[in-house]
């Protein structure tokens, strides 16, 4: 049994993030980084290392291919929150690729 299999190119992007102390200095960052092509993937509320509250936005956006910017005074002092790392399970819903041929599309 033959398959065909189309592999496409994976879109590579830009990240970045915003830290404001309040709701409606964050919405206006955030608005202004959406008229530069920014889209907004997350956001948290959380406790900076100061013990102070702090709203946090993470962006993104198509790469361009250039280095994106360095962070500002205010985000160099953030603490990142961690990130969660999920193992893939073998078990969860694979598929069974035994005695199976693949072949590439040009």
């Amino acid at each position: 049994m033959t398959k065909t299999v189309t592999i496409q190119g994976q879109q590579k992007w830009e990240c970045c993030y915003e830290t404001r102390k309040t709701e409606v200095t964050l919405q206006i960052e955030v608005n202004r980084l959406g008229q530069d092509g920014w889209e907004l993937v997350s956001v948290l509320y959380y406790k900076d290392i100061k013990g102070a509250m702090s709203w946090i936005a993470f962006l993104k956006r198509p790469a361009t291919g250039q280095a994106p910017p360095a962070p500002g005074p205010e985000q160099a002092a953030v603490v990142q929150p961690p990130v969660r790392s999920e193992e893939p399970s073998a078990a969860a819903g694979g598929f069974d690729l035994s005695d199976d041929e693949f072949k590439l599309a040009e």
